[in-house]
């Protein structure tokens, strides 16, 4: 089971993400795993591209990725809440579809 939270502030940016986990089928492959996979990397790299906003990147293990959003410049805060609305929308359906491989919390800090 992957594990993924989510917290995004006022202006529906992201702000910091914990993942933890894996999903294995039984023939190895796990498309839900895959799919978050892509995400979280696809939305990693995009935040990290933005040098000057305060992001922060850290894989401590296998299965384990951890974003931390600091200062977001106002010129970067539309991008950045699209990219957060992509990528929270994303692993909705992939936890609706698999529900046994994917828990999603998100939550809203001020």
């Amino acid at each position: 089971m992957i594990r993924v939270s989510v917290e995004t502030d006022g202006g529906g940016c992201l702000r910091r993400l914990q993942a933890r986990g894996h999903s294995f089928a039984r023939d190895g492959y796990s498309p839900a795993c895959a799919a978050v996979s892509c995400l979280l990397r696809t939305a990693g790299e995009l935040f990290g591209a933005e040098g000057a906003a305060d992001v922060r990147i850290s894989l401590p293990a296998e299965g384990n990725m951890d974003i931390t959003v600091g200062e977001i410049p106002l010129s970067l805060g539309e991008r950045f809440r699209g990219i957060t609305d992509f990528l929270v929308i994303g692993l909705a359906r992939i936890s609706e579809e698999a529900p046994e491989d994917l828990f999603v919390q998100v939550s809203h800090i001020k």
